[in-house]
Formats: structure tokens, C-alpha cells, sequence
């Protein structure tokens, strides 16, 4: 299991329910909503990748068998995009 916090040096802003998020380090602007959204909101650096799984099924039951690879490929994808930091 992962926990994932967020990248300190990014900046975010609210955009009508949809979150922008800027990565100074690489110049990456990500758009963050509905699931992704939560997500990222759900990274606090203290709750597990399975954590998060968990959580996400509980909002969208009816989509819970897709809901553990969705959870990690935006995990992955906002890991890969140093937006997320993995928690020691």
C-alpha cells in the first residue's frame, strides 16, 4: 500500500467545479474533476492507496468493480505528473 500526499509546490485553483492544477517543476497543467477530483482531494498523506479505493466506492457504489483500476491509474497519472508525493 501508498500513501500519497500532494506536491507542495503546485498551485491550485478552482475553475466552476473543476481543479486546475499547475506544476511549476515541469509546466504541467492538469484538469481535475468528478473522480479525479476526489481523488486528489483524498491525498492527504495520511490515507493508503486502498484508503482512497475504499472511499471512492463508498460515493460511486454502482461503478465499484471499475473504481479500483480508475483510483490507480489517476494515482499513477498524477504520480507520474509530480503532482503527488509518495509518503515515506
Amino acid at each position: 500500500m501508498t500513501t500519497y500526499k500532494p506536491n507542495p509546490n503546485c498551485l491550485l485553483e478552482d475553475m466552476d467545479g473543476e481543479l486546475l492544477l499547475y506544476n511549476p517543476e515541469s509546466a504541467v497543467t492538469l484538469h481535475l474533476n468528478g473522480p479525479s477530483m476526489i481523488v486528489w482531494q483524498l491525498c492527504d498523506g495520511e490515507r493508503t492507496d486502498q484508503q482512497i479505493i475504499e472511499m471512492v466506492k463508498e460515493a460511486y457504489p454502482q461503478q465499484a468493480e471499475q473504481i479500483s483500476g480508475d483510483v490507480a491509474t489517476v494515482l499513477a497519472d498524477l504520480h507520474s505528473q509530480g503532482a503527488l508525493e509518495t509518503v515515506a
